[in-house]
């Protein structure tokens, strides 16, 4: 196998020195002969010359990458912000960094480990289900590592720039719309409140309910944990013997909902008729039931895109013209709340 080309060789090649080369390579060819940089970048084509990223990075610092830290890569609406983050690192010339860490706080450290050790330029986490603050972030912070946080809420960083979603507005703004549709006996499965979406999310609702002189009754209020398996547990504990009827279910996340979903039609009941069903996120699935599930657009292709500009900006520099950015709820009608 042919030694791989080296900057030296392309420097004998052209008969100037390696920091020649090194110049043009790197584009600052200043205090360079234009003939002479011409010459070097033809023959950079003609053998294929790739630079060594790594070796350059350990020279310069910067690696033109950034670490991505999410809770669940199955989750559909996880998948949309990753996608809104590659499109902006590769429309500004940088790799992303993928972990899914599961929701668990010491796979979140491993890769903290992982990450501090490929010397990334900066860094993206966005919630995940045991605690919010890890103290790793004071780490960063002391180090000046650039961070921004995608709908994660630490409050230890109050000046750490972040995009967010108005949790507590679109579940005041779900609910209400299921209220008026003359619904009152309403179970709610919350996502693990140990998130502050999951929270605010909750507090919405309750508060919504509140407003409208509806008492909630605590036993239709069920936590679960933002996965699909959950939401079907919840049906399980929601109808058991001694628990009082509902005619609608609202559920934290889409995944949930669609988990209730399957579960109420495996024990019979009809969605909407015998009960109703919203959720959050707006995430793209499978039409295996019908109707769609009627929910709360949380814009996650926007949060991806807008977090990795705000971090690309810390890393180049650049005065951010906001620090914090909050998106506005959307209710989404796809004929799951019925009027009763």
């Amino acid at each position: 196998m042919a030694e791989p080309i080296t900057i030296k060789d392309i420097a004998n090649l052209c008969g100037v020195s390696i920091a020649t080369v090194s110049r043009v390579v790197n584009n600052s060819p200043k205090g360079v002969g234009e003939k002479t940089v011409e010459r070097i970048r033809k023959v950079i084509e003609e053998v294929g010359y790739r630079p060594n990223r790594l070796a350059q990075s350990m020279i310069t610092k910067v690696t033109h990458t950034i670490g991505l830290v999410i809770p669940d890569v199955r989750n559909p609406f996880f998948s949309e912000l990753v996608r809104g983050v590659e499109d902006v690192c590769n429309e500004n010339g940088y790799s992303c960094f993928l972990c899914n860490t599961d929701g668990k706080l010491d796979k979140e450290n491993e890769y903290i480990d992982i990450l501090r050790d490929r010397v990334v330029d900066g860094l993206l986490f966005t919630t995940q289900n045991d605690k919010e603050f890890n103290p790793a972030f004071l780490d960063f912070h002391k180090n000046r590592t650039p961070l921004c946080f995608i709908e994660r809420y630490v409050d230890e960083l109050p000046e750490t720039p972040g995009v967010f979603f108005d949790n507590e507005g679109g579940a005041a703004l779900l609910t209400q719309f299921v209220l008026d549709k003359g619904h009152r006996h309403i179970a709610f499965v919350s996502g693990p409140l140990s998130t502050m979406n999951a929270r605010m999310r909750k507090s919405g609702f309750m508060a919504t309910m509140q407003n409208n002189g509806v008492e909630v009754d605590d036993r239709l209020v069920v936590e679960g944990n933002y996965k699909l398996d959950s939401g079907y547990a919840a049906v399980d504990q929601l109808l058991a013997p001694g628990k009082p009827k509902f005619t609608a279910l609202i559920a934290g996340n889409d995944l949930m909902a669609l988990g209730a979903y399957q579960a109420l039609v495996e024990r019979g009941y009809e969605v909407p008729n015998d009960i109703s069903i919203a959720g959050f996120d707006n995430i793209t699935y499978p039409a295996v039931f019908r109707p769609l599930i009627t929910t709360i657009e949380i814009p996650g292709y926007k949060l991806g895109s807008c977090g990795t500009q705000m971090l690309i900006a810390q890393m180049k520099g650049q005065p951010l013209a906001v620090t914090r950015q909050v998106f506005a709820a959307a209710l989404r009608d796809k004929g799951s709340i019925i009027q009763i």
